[in-house]
């Protein structure tokens, strides 16, 4: 995978944070229920893959991957993964108290299901797990070999598609996630 440099990252990622908060608007957020509808009634058929790939995106994942990062890279590489996202993620935590968006699965709880290993505490805007897993792509993507940043990449849409399959998440709540994950990326590639 091709280098991204921190600053495409940065504007990437906050132009699809923006694209998230479209949610907010009446009109915008029933066409987001109602692509979530769409996607998650064929994706839950394969709850089963998406529950294996769920633990990427949650804090264990981010922590463990970041500690293997130090250890078989540069320790302030994994130092610097984790600082970024425990800055960005402040700005989350903060986002999901104020805008309180209910999950699908409790919104709707006929026609969504929520199927993952743990249930989830806090508000559905914008994605923790889809901010996680795209920091990490990003990040990881410069130490391994150059085959395995794509795959990376893929690994990332996967997991956050999966917030979707498990009912947890509409799709701006994923794609401010994104955004948030790639600013997070940049913070950290900038410190390298």
């Amino acid at each position: 995978m091709t280098s991204v440099s921190p600053w495409t990252l940065l504007a990437s990622g906050s132009v699809l944070f923006l694209l998230g908060l479209a949610h907010r608007w009446p009109p915008v957020a029933e066409g987001d229920r109602r692509l979530f509808l769409a996607l998650h009634r064929p994706l839950r058929r394969l709850l089963p893959f998406f529950r294996v790939l769920w633990w990427l995106g949650t804090l264990e994942g981010i922590v463990a991957v970041a500690i293997l990062v130090a250890l078989f890279d540069r320790w302030q590489h994994g130092v610097s993964i984790l600082l970024a996202y425990g800055i960005v993620v402040l700005g989350e935590m903060g986002l999901k108290r104020r805008v309180n968006r209910p999950r699908p699965f409790m919104a709707m709880p006929d026609e969504a299901w929520m199927g993952q290993p743990r249930r989830p505490k806090d508000s559905s805007f914008p994605s923790g797990d889809a901010l996680r897993v795209w920091v990490l792509a990003f990040t990881v993507a410069r130490v391994v070999p150059p085959p395995w940043g794509g795959a990376l990449v893929v690994l990332a849409a996967l997991v956050s598609l999966g917030r979707i399959a498990l009912g947890v998440h509409y799709p701006l709540d994923v794609l401010a996630g994104t955004g948030l994950g790639l600013v997070a990326a940049a913070l950290a590639l900038m410190w390298w």
